[in-house]
Parts: structure tokens; C-alpha cells; sequence
């Protein structure tokens, strides 16, 4: 039986490294996505016994379940606007912050809290650059006529995400314009609340950018931020070996790879589709997906009897092929595989 082994000294080692970088904000832990992979009930209450009590979530339904599950104290902020009324329901229901992102969504809530006689809390989404969702720092009037004018709806904070990709230049023009929508408000007395900005690439990679109030962590517990940061990977597969057998030289080997000596083969169900060769996303492509032939010895993986053996040839979407030649591992060996938990859904997660 496969399992996606989350390690929870790693998990502490990376929040020590994140506490390092910050100057006075607080942390809201980024739950969306099932945390990053590492799971979502897990994460929510390993960041309760860090002392974490804001989280970030990307679904109503997961407020519901963390509800649910006695996490109701701890705020919840919806990190996407919407204005489908059923999703504006369900985070009613369960004390959800919203995320306004535009005029439509302001009134979508401000109607549904008003029909039901209550006051929805909320942050505006402020868009100096991504071009995703969120007011443009041009649009003063529609964010001012929240505050002057939908009583139901109480603003609580501000926010907005940089750029993509790593660009300091980008990023600075970015809370450039942000920080002029946040000066524009309180010179009218607006008060603005819990202001973020930054993520755990922009904590990791931009040193002299503002904190502001609070630093979104989600990314940077799985250890999978570019450059030198001082976090460690966190999510590995452990599988065991399900068949062996030999290859005759000369004969193919998990595609095109042919060697002049027999080879030992185990296979291992474990491939792209669990998080292996699968990269962090990226914004040149869709995804960084690194199939292709794995030359000898350039990947390896580790056995529970201490070895490391190579993966020969192409990986597939649920299985690797391991050069046992000169391994004393057979059917049953388990070995333990490092992944991408982000892409690693199918698998039971396994945290301690």
C-alpha cells in the first residue's frame, strides 16, 4: 500500500526557517489545494499547535469541513471572490472571511447578508499586477462605496498577490500602486485593517519588500521554493517493490534503454501522477512536468535496507522501474520516494 509520508520534524524545521525571515507579521497559514498537498486537516492542526489561528483556504466546502472538525475559533479567509450564491451561503454559514474582489462580488454579498440580517466580514483584493481578480488601484470610487454605502459588509482587511514570477522591479511597482489605494483610504479615515501582500516566495526571495501586518505561508512548508533557502522538501512516497524479474541484454528497458548485460528490474507503483519528476508550477508553462528517459544514475531512490538504486528509463504515470543488478532487494522491499505532495492527490497522507 502506497502512503505520502509528511514528516513532521521537517515540517516544524521549515516554520522555524519562515519565523527567521519575519519582521514582526504575523502568519496566515495557507491551507488552499489540501495545504499544498501535505493535507489539509493535518496542516490545520499542526499550524493550531504552532499557535497559527488565521488560515487561508481556497474552498467554502473546506471551511465547512474545518468547522466541522472543532477548528472554530480560528479565522478563515476565502482567498477568491465569487458571487455565486450558494458558495456566499455556505461561508455565511460557517464564519468564512470574504475575499471582494470586484463591484459584483461586493453586492452579490452585501444582498445575500442583508437578506439575512447580518453583516459579512471581508477583504478587499487589491490588483497591482497579476491580472487575476481584484479591484485595480484605479478603481478609489468602487472600493470607497463599500465602506460609504453596503452597510452589511465589514471590511476587516486589505490585500493583494505580486506579480508572477521573480521579478524585484515588478514587485516593487506592484506594492507601489498598492500602497497608494491604502493611502488614498485613510486619508478619507478608511480604516484599513489586516494589510498582506507577500507569500513564501516573495518572504524567500525579496528582503527589502514590506511585511505589512501578516505573510501568507503556504508553499514554503513543502520546502519547494526556488534558490538557497534553508527548507527542506517535505513529502515522500513509500511503496513497496511489487515484481522483479531480469531483462536479457540487448532488450528494452522501461522504453528505448538497452544495456549489454542482463538486468535485474523491480517495479515500484509509483510515477508522474504521484508527484514524481513533477515540478513546482510554473508561469512559462502549465506545469514543470520532467518525463523524458532518466539516464543511469541520475535519479535515485532509497530502499529500507539502506541501499540507493537507480531508476532506468521512462517513468510512467503510476510506476518507475528500478535497477536491482547489484541490490539485494526483492518483492516486498519498500522503498521511499521523494515527490511533489501538490501532485501526490490520489495518496493517503501520512503525518507524524
Amino acid at each position: 500500500m502506497k502512503e505520502l509520508f509528511i514528516d513532521k520534524g521537517l515540517l516544524e524545521r521549515n516554520y522555524s526557517v519562515v519565523r527567521q525571515k519575519l519582521e514582526g507579521a504575523q502568519v496566515m497559514a495557507v491551507l488552499k489545494n489540501n495545504a499544498y498537498g501535505l493535507g489539509l486537516l493535518p496542516m490545520a492542526r499542526f499550524w493550531r499547535e504552532a499557535g497559527v489561528r488565521r488560515f487561508g483556504i481556497g474552498d467554502p466546502a473546506d471551511a465547512a469541513l474545518l468547522r466541522s472538525e472543532g477548528f472554530t475559533q480560528e479565522e478563515l479567509l476565502l482567498m477568491r471572490p465569487t458571487a455565486v450564491p450558494a458558495e456566499i451561503d455556505m461561508m455565511l454559514d460557517n464564519g468564512v472571511i470574504a475575499t471582494i474582489g470586484s463591484q459584483e462580488s461586493a453586492l452579490a454579498l452585501s444582498g445575500i447578508a442583508e437578506k439575512r440580517s447580518t453583516v459579512a466580514e471581508a477583504h478587499l483584493k487589491i490588483d497591482c499586477g497579476l491580472g487575476r481578480y481584484g479591484f485595480l488601484p484605479r478603481e478609489l470610487d468602487k472600493i470607497q462605496n463599500i465602506f460609504s454605502y453596503m452597510q452589511n459588509i465589514a471590511v476587516s482587511g486589505v490585500y493583494t498577490h505580486l506579480p508572477s514570477g521573480i521579478n524585484l522591479k515588478k514587485a516593487k511597482l506592484c506594492l507601489e500602486s498598492f500602497d497608494a489605494v491604502l493611502t488614498a483610504l485613510r486619508e478619507k479615515s478608511i480604516e484599513t485593517g489586516t494589510v498582506h501582500a507577500l507569500g513564501s516566495t516573495a518572504l524567500f526571495h525579496y528582503d527589502t519588500l514590506p511585511q505589512y501586518d501578516m505573510v501568507r505561508i503556504g508553499a514554503a512548508m513543502t520546502g519547494r521554493i526556488s534558490g538557497k533557502t534553508g527548507l527542506a522538501q517535505v513529502g515522500s512516497v513509500i511503496a513497496p517493490i511489487t515484481e522483479v524479474r531480469w531483462i536479457p541484454a540487448a532488450s528494452a528497458v522501461a522504453g528505448r534503454l538497452r544495456f549489454r548485460h542482463p538486468v535485474r528490474v523491480g517495479f515500484l507503483p509509483v510515477g508522474y501522477a504521484n508527484g514524481f519528476l513533477v515540478g513546482k508550477p510554473t508561469y512559462s508553462r502549465l506545469f514543470e512536468f520532467r518525463r523524458g528517459k532518466v539516464g543511469y544514475g541520475k535519479v535515485t531512490v532509497k530502499l529500507d535496507n539502506g541501499e540507493t538504486v537507480n531508476v532506468i528509463g521512462l517513468v510512467g504515470q503510476n510506476h518507475m522501474v528500478l535497477d536491482l543488478t547489484k541490490s539485494n532487494a526483492s518483492v516486498g522491499s519498500v522503498a521511499q520516494v521523494n515527490v511533489n505532495p501538490l501532485f501526490a492527490a490520489s495518496i493517503p497522507r501520512v503525518l507524524q
